[in-house]
């Protein structure tokens, strides 16, 4: 396994390849075309003056494509160029030693003629084509209202005929009825429309094989502290999606196809935006850097994830060396597509944004246990659901990229192939008396057996890497993300218990005040028998009023009565376990407390 590794200065090394000798090999390569944005536009990666200008152009919202060509010695890159001149750098044959390519395409559906020219040369599917070309804007959403800067417009944003906008609105007057139905004529699967495919199935996923490629379509999920449409319905509000196209081909090329995450913008883009924009490209410029030689040796300067094995190296064991031109298209590949930092991080963070929030949930059951706590469960589930999937997507690609790609039998008949069992040797033959003679056919093409399979193999550097990805998605992203699903549903179960709890203390105070209240009735109840008493006008009166008793007496009474009921009522309680005057006077103190407490804070004491 080829580990990520960069170039020491003071360690001994066998020499590399000249580099001069290399970039004069790139410059009379480029000199031999007669285009002249071929002849003079490719700029030196590795010149310390131009790095920068490339750095902000690779991240500017307004370039379309770059080409990119490089070995171990040199690397030359060149923006936005046509049709006809990337045309005829496919058509060329490349300077020795051996040079990988890397075609970038931003805005697809603004290049279709550049996209049918990938797919003749390469053989790509017609499905795959039409995907690929599929047009942002006709999924039916409204453009977001949000106010932008002022900015010049490139003209290729412009391009979208009457004819377009006529076509959104007859189907925005499609039956409604056959919204519902299962596959309509409106379905995103009818229509084939990919952006109405991903954005309503985020852990869509492609994967095509030709015999000069592999191809693969996914999507991307980017964490933003902000919500960019509140409105559309996106399934992760926290998150842009932005889909990739990503594909080795079998002459060391590799093409990647971004998504235009504001297709609505028509190339105008707010401060926010183009902070979006910039996430969404992290990964890409990542990579970008990293083909650079620039500072190679000053290991500080350099973010230790970006370090990628692609130009810069430790290893110089013969072993190590004789693999490096076979292994860079396959990890330029993997670097490509593995873009850690943000797909994965959402969810394996130690202070994840999800853990946070569960955090605060089951902190505030304890405090009040509310219904719609159940609410906010319910919709982080939904989100860890969709991230769930997408993981889960990534991993059945992987095992697709990974496993192996054998001749079949049927690939194999009625043709000629020269496989390992094949004699140049004539097999003996029968008499020709009785066989007529006819006009040999040309011979047909003759083709290697390797040549038969579909999809280019991928080196052992890049399966391992591979490998190693699924294992860090299962182990990270996906168990991370069981772990929140499992906590969730307790947090559910929790918070039904303590609003049963909490209905059952509500019923016990309301059972106490009854009983308080009850007994309170019981205390009095002799003393309204021996006040009724005493109201009363008996025979036999006393005094001049007929009175039969007087007031000393009354209230003697009165207070005896009133004793002997209370210790009854204590007794009772004592025996059948229901005192409450101890939860009673702690529960007024705590009131008062409570009051006091406000009124505090109201004066501002």
């Amino acid at each position: 396994m080829n580990s990520t590794s960069i170039s020491v200065g003071t360690m001994d090394a066998t020499p590399e390849p000249v580099g001069n000798a290399t970039t004069m090999d790139f410059a009379a390569y480029y000199d031999s075309f007669d285009d002249p944005a071929l002849k003079h536009g490719f700029r030196n990666l590795d010149d310390h003056a131009h790095l920068g200008d490339l750095m902000q152009t690779v991240s500017g919202s307004l370039t379309r494509n770059f080409v990119l060509d490089f070995n171990d010695a040199a690397a030359y890159v060149q923006f936005d160029l046509s049709t006809t001149s990337i045309s005829s750098l496919l058509n060329a044959e490349r300077p020795e030693p051996a040079t990988t390519r890397w075609i970038n395409v931003w805005y697809p559906y603004h290049h279709r003629p550049l996209l049918e020219l990938l797919a003749k040369h390469y053989d790509f599917s017609p499905r795959l084509l039409g995907l690929m070309c599929s047009d942002p804007m006709r999924p039916g959403r409204s453009p977001p209202t949000s106010q932008v800067e002022d900015a010049p417009v490139k003209k290729f944003w412009s391009r979208r005929s009457k004819a377009s906008s006529q076509s959104l609105e007859i189907e925005k007057g499609v039956d409604e009825l056959s919204e519902h139905s299962s596959i309509s004529s409106y379905d995103s699967a009818a229509r084939g429309n990919l952006y109405r495919i991903v954005d309503d199935i985020w852990h869509y996923s492609s994967v095509d094989f030709g015999r000069n490629y592999i191809c693969v379509g996914y999507n991307s999920l980017y964490g933003t502290k902000c919500f960019d449409d509140p409105d559309s319905g996106s399934l992760l509000p926290h998150c842009k999606r932005v889909w990739t196209w990503l594909l080795l081909c079998k002459d060391s090329t590799i093409i990647t196809i971004n998504e235009d995450p504001f297709p609505f913008t028509q190339g105008t883009l707010s401060t926010v935006q183009r902070r979006i924009l910039k996430e969404t490209r992290r990964n890409l410029t990542n990579v970008f850097r990293a083909l650079s030689n620039v500072e190679e040796h000053a290991l500080l300067t350099h973010n230790p994830m970006t370090l990628l094995p692609l130009r810069t190296r430790l290893g110089c064991t013969p072993e190590e060396t004789v693999h490096r031109e076979s292994d860079v298209p396959g990890l330029l590949f993997y670097y490509l597509f593995e873009n850690w930092h943000n797909s994965y991080t959402l969810v394996t963070r130690k202070e994840s944004r999800y853990g946070r929030e569960l955090t605060q949930l089951r902190h505030d059951m304890f405090q009040s246990p509310q219904f719609c706590h159940l609410d906010r469960l319910d919709a982080i589930g939904k989100e860890l659901g969709v991230l769930k999937r997408h993981y889960q997507s990534y991993t059945r690609l992987l095992a697709r990229l990974l496993e192996p790609r054998l001749t079949t039998p049927a690939s194999l008949e009625n043709s000629r192939i020269i496989t390992s069992t094949t004699t140049t040797t004539n097999s003996p033959t029968t008499s020709t008396s009785s066989i007529p003679t006819l006009t040999p056919a040309p011979p047909p093409l003759q083709l290697t057996e390797s040549s038969t399979r579909l999809g280019v193999p991928l080196s052992a550097a890049a399966q391992v890497r591979f490998k190693r990805l699924a294992d860090l998605i299962d182990l990270y992203a996906l168990a991370e993300i069981t772990t929140y699903l499992d906590q969730k549903d307790s947090l559910t179960t929790l918070n039904f218990n303590l609003i049963a709890l909490k209905d059952s203390l509500a019923m016990e105070r309301l059972t106490r005040v009854t009983l308080l209240i009850t007994k309170a009735t019981i205390l009095f109840l002799p003393v309204s028998l021996m006040s009724a008493y005493f109201s009363i006008d008996l025979s036999g009166g006393r005094g001049e009023g007929g009175g039969m008793y007087t007031v000393r007496e009354y209230w003697v009474s009165f207070g005896v009565i009133l004793f002997l009921s209370w210790v009854a009522l204590v007794v009772l309680g004592v025996f059948s376990g229901s005192v409450e005057t101890g939860v009673v006077l702690r529960g007024l103190w705590r009131g008062i407390r409570g009051l006091g407490g406000r009124v505090t804070r109201g004066l501002g004491v």
